[in-house]
């Protein structure tokens, strides 16, 4: 027999009042080009399902209008952008909010071409024997956290920012598909919506998917690891394992490619199975995509083929253009406004209570860490992530990812596309841009404080200002590598600080003038730093000290060097565990400063 290329599909409702999501594989008469949708509804009762419904539906009919895909990236562009006319000029008031995301596989297997688009956190995986290779980058916040470097890939699952999305189908803002390629050195790819990887950890999904030939295989592995679940999600999953690449020529198209949107609570999954012999001959029904989308009524109407405007040249590289602009706003707004990490300095907060736009599921009892998890009460818990406790439906959160504060230093944004050999590469090139459209002064140095990890073609680094080896409060840079190039520059930056760095009063002393001021002992925490504060149109020399309070309370403490006045007070809500430092060891700290600076 001659080597065949699988698909298997299933989607299951999980613990949800109906299944939002929708799907479809779609093939071409020539059997070299394959098209893999997984659409995940989002906007409330029946709008999910409406909106991934008619994503579907649009991947369809652009399909029908296609003989062949000449060039993938902009035909994979232009099924974003359809798809979101689509949701948008609807004329149903009760629609209103429906959005989706969506991932889809373009697969041209005589000429080894892989290419994929999302929009949102449904992705594509790519494996070469169980291992990892390859997989989309989520345009969600919990994803954000893992490119910076603060949460691990697998555990973005459990994040309380998982379901905050910043891209979507049919949203107020146009959607931001990204497009990546893949090598042709893997065997198996996966097409998903969260509800399915969630599920898994990296290397347990890499080793389910491997053993999975059927589609009833795959319902049970679903079934498997739903039922232990109390509120999953919808899931969905689509999978294709090729022929090996000697022998790639040799393909078939499965009969019955189905595409399906499940409507009922019935359990049990839509499927989507075959194997012919490469020689098997093919009628000219074979030339049309296999049924997509049914309708609430379990049919598609001719009609649906106009349900997808045309874009005109003009419309689509606009679109495409904005979609672009309003990814990186989002992903380096996020990061620019974000509280940092323990090792940068924090911005400072209201006393007014504002929080993150977290979900309440993310509030945490006292004591307990933000991304603390739940305790894992069995042994599939231990290869699988933790699941979300009260995980609620996705929100669209837009470019306003963040409310926290900035201080009153200016953002500047700059999409350079400047290539780089390297990340060091990178951090050198970036100081050289803002250096150059003059963002930094004389006496004025970046340096490097979080290199997040590099997930797909995609990192982030992140810079701390410094005046004359002084950190400059607020000041940061963030720099998004992208496919070896500089991609997005965000910087707030500073270039006309002018101010001398010898306090007037040591750390102690400071320490000291404020206990009088508040009346109350202060334990400090930490050594406190010397840094450069920006106060409205002045700069101040500040010791930042982490102190207790004699209530218990722990706080940050802005300490003007030049009379100890308290220019920032933040609430810290620290578990315990710090010990006090005495006034020695602040003076042997003043003392080691004031060498290393003779």
């Amino acid at each position: 027999m001659q080597n065949q290329y699988r698909v298997f599909s299933a989607s299951h409702i999980g613990q949800r009042n109906e299944n939002q999501d929708a799907f479809a594989v779609l093939t071409h008469s020539k059997c070299d080009e394959l098209l893999c949708v997984v659409a995940d509804g989002m906007g409330g009762h029946e709008g999910g399902a409406f909106a991934a419904k008619k994503v579907v539906e649009t991947c369809k009919v652009k399909w029908e209008e296609s003989e062949s895909v000449i060039d993938p990236d902009t035909f994979l562009n232009e099924l974003a952008f359809c798809a979101h006319e689509a949701v948008i000029d609807s004329g149903n008031a009760k629609f209103d909010q429906a959005q989706s995301l969506v991932s889809v596989l373009y697969i041209h297997l005589e000429k080894s071409i892989y290419v994929s688009m999302h929009v949102g956190d449904c992705r594509t995986i790519q494996f070469a024997n169980k291992n990892f290779i390859k997989r989309t980058i989520d345009q969600s916040l919990a994803q954000l956290h893992a490119l910076k470097g603060d949460i691990s890939d697998d555990e973005i699952a459990s994040h309380p920012d998982q379901n905050k999305i910043y891209s979507s189908i049919g949203g107020s803002e146009p959607p931001s598909p990204i497009i990546e390629h893949y090598s042709p050195d893997g065997d198996t790819f996966l097409i998903c919506s969260d509800g399915f990887w969630e599920l898994f950890n990296q290397h347990a999904l890499g080793v389910a998917i491997e053993k999975i030939e059927s589609a009833e295989a795959l319902e049970e592995l679903i079934e498997q690891q739903v039922s232990g679940k109390t509120h999953h999600d919808n899931t969905t999953a689509i999978i294709v394992k090729l022929p090996p690449s000697e022998d790639s020529s040799s393909m078939f198209v499965p009969p019955s490619l189905a595409a399906g949107h499940q409507e009922s609570e019935v359990e049990g999954s839509l499927r989507t199975e075959g194997a012919l012999p490469a020689e098997s001959s093919l009628s000219a029904e074979s030339s049309k995509p296999a049924e997509g989308a049914l309708s609430a009524e379990g049919s598609t109407s001719s009609n649906d083929k106009n349900t997808s405007t045309k874009l005109t040249t003009y419309h689509y590289k606009f679109l495409l253009g904005l979609g672009s602009i309003i990814f990186v706003i989002a992903l380096t707004y996020y990061f620019l406004s974000s509280t940092d990490s323990t090792h940068d300095l924090p911005e400072p907060l209201p006393t007014s209570g504002k929080t993150s736009p977290s979900k309440q599921s993310s509030e945490q009892p006292s004591g307990q860490a933000p991304d603390q998890k739940p305790e894992q009460t069995s042994e599939q818990n231990k290869t699988t992530p933790s699941e979300p406790q009260g995980k609620s439906s996705k929100e669209a959160i837009g470019t306003q990812a963040s409310t926290g504060e900035s201080g009153n230093i200016e953002t500047r944004r700059q999409t350079p596309n400047i290539p780089i050999l390297n990340i060091d590469d990178a951090i050198e090139k970036t100081e050289d841009v803002i250096r150059q459209e003059g963002g930094l002064g004389e006496n004025d140095t970046l340096k490097v404080t979080t290199r997040g990890n590099a997930i797909g073609n995609s990192q982030v680094i992140k810079f701390q200002q410094f005046y004359k080896d002084l950190p400059v409060y607020g000041a940061q840079t963030i720099t998004l590598v992208r496919d070896g190039k500089i991609a997005n520059i965000d910087s707030k930056t500073l270039n006309d600080i002018d101010i001398d760095i010898s306090p007037a009063l040591s750390a102690k002393e400071a320490v000291i003038l404020a206990e009088n001021e508040i009346g109350t002992r202060l334990n400090v925490l930490e050594a406190p730093q010397l840094i450069i504060f920006k106060k409205e149109d002045s700069y101040l020399l500040i010791w930042r000290a982490e102190v207790e309070k004699a209530s218990g309370e722990r706080v940050m403490l802005f300490l003007d060097s030049t009379n100890a006045l308290i220019v920032e007070e933040i609430s810290l809500h620290i578990s315990g565990g710090q010990e006090e430092i005495s006034f020695e060891d602040i003076a042997s700290e003043d003392e080691a400063s004031e060498n290393e600076k003779d």
